[in-house]
């Protein structure tokens, strides 16, 4: 077991994190079981940080930088440098002295560095981030840049260039870093096999000398065209005579082979295209008994020029007669003569390289071209075996520049609880509603992200960005620590700054709500009475006011407006017991009602000050601070013991990382992430409210609270 007591941790809210200032504090980092980390694992697009480092760290590639890669790369860092001041210092500048050239790497390090030095005319012994990242540009830029991969361009040759073009048009290329695709040996080796192949295929069909048939090529050169014929029609003659044999055995099937009557209704005759889909499906001809197709007999039109090239490039050559008509055994003799014609089309090999050509072809097969590429790839090789000392050298600067950073932002994160500084997981500052809400994690998948930090305790915007410049949109979940909810709504928009100081356009797209002060916590159950006191008086004051309209209604008798001489209207009906309760008594009721309403609220109002008149003051003062303090400290413990579970590793968790700490959130952390700006100092006609002046109105209240309540008990 290793010895631990060189590791320091620091407290921060109610967790202990590893304090990591300097080189040495890495070595602990080795030393500590996984489960003192503060976060074992963490998507590298929510890290704030150079994306080369982050994908060197990532050693495996998938996305997510694990505990065991960051172990990896301290033992790497570690292990190639023999003085570490530079870690310490987070320098972008390598001093060559602090290499340990007994390390494989530290010596192809040390080397690439000084070649480096010497292409950058820098008479120095350190080289830097800038320097290095420009030479590897150059380098990248070449034709020649990776192992084995070799561009057009690299060729001086014109006829060179025009075969590895024709290679990566056949074959395709590999990638280079330039971002076009060049020739490695793999697809020189397919190329080169693909031709030779294709030539042996395509030279079975030539024709030997005197000779002007094969069995591949039964017409000689006319055979390509004529089997083209044959291809097409052979589907329809096999339908055909397969019609004839069914005819033969039965005369009476003639008449049903072709579409019901029921079939040709439905079909819309007068469209050309229903008629040439259906004479498409048609034989080619009518089938007979004798199994014959006679070709001056009525041959379908959509096939008769076919039937017509077919007779005469396919059946009079190769039945040697001027055949008028094809019975079912000439037709199988056809099949039969191109029997070794359809085998050899069936062996063509890969077709990539057909439409070159056979002389082009034949020409990519000379012995020089294959020699000139392996030259270049060969050339290329090393080329690759100084790219990757390059890139071994910017690895080593990138992880002495920010592996303490990382370290600081994975398994500590002091950085989260200094108002001076960023972690690397923040993406920036909110501003909106009069407000600086400071802290921003980046959400790839909302769903799952609300899912986590619902459990957070906390309120929580869920934001959408907009880059100003490149229309970029991210998603970004911020927590309200202070104050209260003010003018929050979804739909409420803001500007957005990135912790690069760019600017985009922000909007609150979801919410989850909770309480996010004590204030708001204890006013929250005496705003929820008065709304629904406010309901209720609404619906009593709604309810009235319909009664007194249909009161009023009532109590007026219609006028028929402009009729001259109307007849009087009858009497009135005395009204019924139920309908006088109901209101509908006229004035008369109406104002008996509304004396009994002021009689009783009268009562009530007398009885109140009868009661309140026979207490003294701060008697009455002390009971309704009992009455208030009765609902306020079971409100207060609940609201300080939810405040207090606040944790922040659950906004962090939504969006992917794996956080073994409960970070709970700390007073100083609510006000810095949520805070409300003051005025500048010198600013003018700004009524300041002193919180002094405050406390000592809230001290003064609780006081005289206290001795109402002495003075009654």
């Amino acid at each position: 077991m290793p010895e631990l007591s060189h590791l320091t941790f620091n407290r921060f809210g109610r967790s202990y994190h590893l304090k990591i200032e300097a080189a040495d504090d890495l070595d602990g980092i080795l030393d500590l079981d996984e489960a003192h980390w503060v976060a074992t694992g963490a998507p590298v697009d929510t890290i704030h940080c150079d994306g080369t480092f982050l994908d060197l760290v990532d050693v495996d590639g998938n996305g997510r930088i694990m505990c065991y890669e960051l172990i990896e790369a301290i033992r790497w860092l570690t292990e190639v440098l023999k003085d570490r001041t530079g870690v310490t210092e987070k320098s972008t500048t390598l001093k060559l002295d602090r290499l340990n050239t007994d390390c494989p790497d530290g010596e192809s390090i040390h080397t690439a560095a000084r070649k480096i030095l010497t292409q950058s005319r820098a008479a120095s012994d350190e080289v830097t981030l800038e320097q290095v990242r420009s030479v590897k540009l150059e380098v990248e830029k070449t034709s020649v840049s990776e192992a084995g991969v070799v561009l057009a361009e690299a060729a001086d040759d014109e006829e060179i260039r025009t075969f590895i073009t024709d290679v990566l048009a056949t074959v395709g290329g590999a990638p280079h870093p330039s971002g076009s695709d060049g020739v490695n040996r793999e697809k020189l080796d397919r190329f080169l096999a693909e031709a030779r192949a294709w030539l042996d295929w395509h030279a079975r069909a030539d024709l030997p000398e005197g000779e002007s048939t094969t069995d591949i090529m039964p017409l000689g050169d006319a055979t390509h065209a004529a089997h083209n014929l044959f291809v097409a029609l052979r589907g329809k003659l096999d339908q055909f005579f397969a019609l004839s044999r069914a005819v033969a055995l039965d005369a009476s099937l003639a008449d049903r082979l072709g579409p019901t009557d029921a079939e040709l209704d439905a079909m819309d005759l007068s469209e050309t295209t229903v008629i040439e889909e259906l004479l498409k499906d048609a034989p080619v001809a009518k089938p007979t008994a004798e199994r014959t197709l006679a070709f001056n007999a009525d041959i379908n039109p959509h096939y008769a020029e076919a039937v017509a090239a077919f007779r005469d490039e396919v059946v009079r050559p190769l039945l040697g007669k001027a055949a008028e008509k094809l019975t079912e055994d000439d037709f199988e003799r056809v099949k039969e003569a191109f029997t070794a014609h359809d085998a050899w089309l069936a062996a063509e090999p890969p077709d990539a390289v057909e439409k070159l050509g056979a002389e082009k072809l034949a020409t990519c097969l000379d012995e020089r071209f294959r020699v000139a590429v392996e030259a270049l790839i060969a050339e290329s090789a090393n080329t690759a075996f100084v790219l990757d000392n390059i890139r071994l050298t910017e690895k080593l600067i990138l992880f002495q520049a920010y592996l303490i950073a990382l370290a600081n932002n994975f398994v500590s994160f002091p950085d989260l609880y200094d108002q001076q500084r960023r972690a690397m997981f923040e993406m920036g500052t909110l501003i909106c509603d009069g407000r600086r809400f400071n802290l921003a994690v980046k959400v790839k998948n909302r769903a799952e992200h609300t899912a986590v930090a619902k459990t957070s305790n906390m309120y929580v915007m869920y934001v959408l960005v907009t880059s100003r410049d490149t229309k970029e949109t991210m998603e970004v979940a911020i927590p309200v620590t202070s104050r209260g909810k003010g003018n929050l709504c979804v739909g409420k928009r803001g500007l957005f700054i990135d912790v690069d100081g760019n600017e985009w356009d922000a909007k609150v797209v979801e919410i989850i709500e909770n309480p996010i002060s004590l204030r708001e916590a204890l006013v929250a159950p005496f705003k929820r009475i008065g709304k629904a006191l406010t309901g209720k008086l609404e619906s009593i004051t709604s309810e009235a006011e319909k009664k007194v309209d249909t009161a009023a209604v009532q109590a007026v008798p219609p006028i028929a407006a402009g009729a001259p001489g109307a007849p009087a209207p009858a009497a009135a009906p005395a009204p019924t017991p139920e309908a006088a309760r109901a209101g509908g008594v006229g004035a008369g009721g109406l104002l008996m009602g509304g004396g009994v309403a002021v009689a009783a609220l009268g009562s009530a109002l007398a009885y109140i000050t009868k009661t309140l008149a026979g207490m003294l003051w701060w008697h009455v003062l002390g009971a309704i601070g009992v009455a208030l303090l009765v609902v306020l400290i079971p409100l207060s413990i609940l609201a300080f013991v939810r405040l207090r579970q606040r944790d922040l590793s659950a906004i962090l968790e939504g969006s992917g990382w794996a956080i073994n700490a409960r970070m709970r959130l700390t007073r100083s952390q609510a006000r810095f992430f949520t805070r409300r700006p003051g005025y500048p100092l010198t600013a003018k006609g700004i009524r300041r409210r002193l919180k002094w002046v405050v406390l000592t109105i809230i001290v003064i209240a609780a006081a005289a609270a206290v001795l109402a309540i002495v003075s009654i008990f």
